[in-house]
């Protein structure tokens, strides 16, 4: 575990546990919210401002539409994470810092673990939540960036599973960065898989015996190398 990665579990956990009543604070001090923000920033997010506030969302019918009753994004955590595009408000990153309070307060009030064994918990939940790196496709700065995971069913639902360079090469293979348009594995020869954008198309060819997104990371980093410039 990164030293740098418990030194933030280890402020955050101290921060969680010096209040007992955490849905009651309006306010917190500028060393604490930056406490807040650093956490939010080691778990893979980009967060522009951590501010006080409260997010809802919004139940949806089959069709995506919304049935017009609402649920907490972030019912024990006072502050909310805002992200710095146009959206504004961070829903997943404030949905991810709550359950991040709630674990820690939860495990001391009613499982009475101690703050060595929170923040070991913490250092992995944030190293956890540290989305796949992005893997370059062609030297023009095509990128390869996971399926988004989903939120969980039940309990800490926003504490999710990550694609690693371990796992599986599947058929959808994630998101074309940018583009943002999904990418597909295809056949393509006799030796070698493409993959696809469903957007602008393009098509990268690799060996069809890469099995992981390790193996395809290292495979084009070769091939890039290879070509010339």
């Amino acid at each position: 575990m990164p030293s740098n990665t418990t030194a933030v579990a280890i402020r955050f956990v101290d921060l969680a546990l010096r209040y007992k009543q955490w849905d009651e604070i309006q306010t917190l001090s500028e060393d604490e919210v930056q406490i807040l923000f650093d956490t939010v920033s080691a778990a893979g997010f980009d967060p522009a401002r951590v501010v006080p506030g409260k997010l809802r969302g919004h139940y949806r019918d089959q069709d995506g539409s919304s049935t017009g009753e609402t649920y907490p994004i972030n019912g024990l955590c006072p502050f909310k994470v805002v992200s710095g595009d146009e959206d504004g408000d961070h829903y997943f990153a404030t949905g991810w810092l709550d359950c991040a309070l709630r674990r820690v307060v939860n495990g001391s009030t009613r499982q009475n673990e101690g703050r060595e064994k929170l923040t070991e918990v913490m250092a992995e939940e944030i190293e956890r939540s540290v989305p796949l790196e992005p893997i370059p496709l062609t030297p023009e700065g095509d990128l390869l960036r996971e399926y988004p995971p989903g939120t969980c069913g039940y309990g800490l639902i926003y504490f999710v599973k990550h694609t690693r360079d371990e796992s599986s090469l599947g058929s959808c293979v994630g998101v074309h960065e940018y583009c943002d348009n999904w990418m597909d594995r295809r056949r393509a020869t006799k030796t070698h898989d493409a993959l696809v954008c469903r957007g602008c198309h393009l098509r990268v060819l690799f060996p069809k015996e890469v099995k992981t997104y390790g193996d395809l990371r290292q495979v084009l980093a070769s091939q890039q190398v290879q070509s010339p410039a």
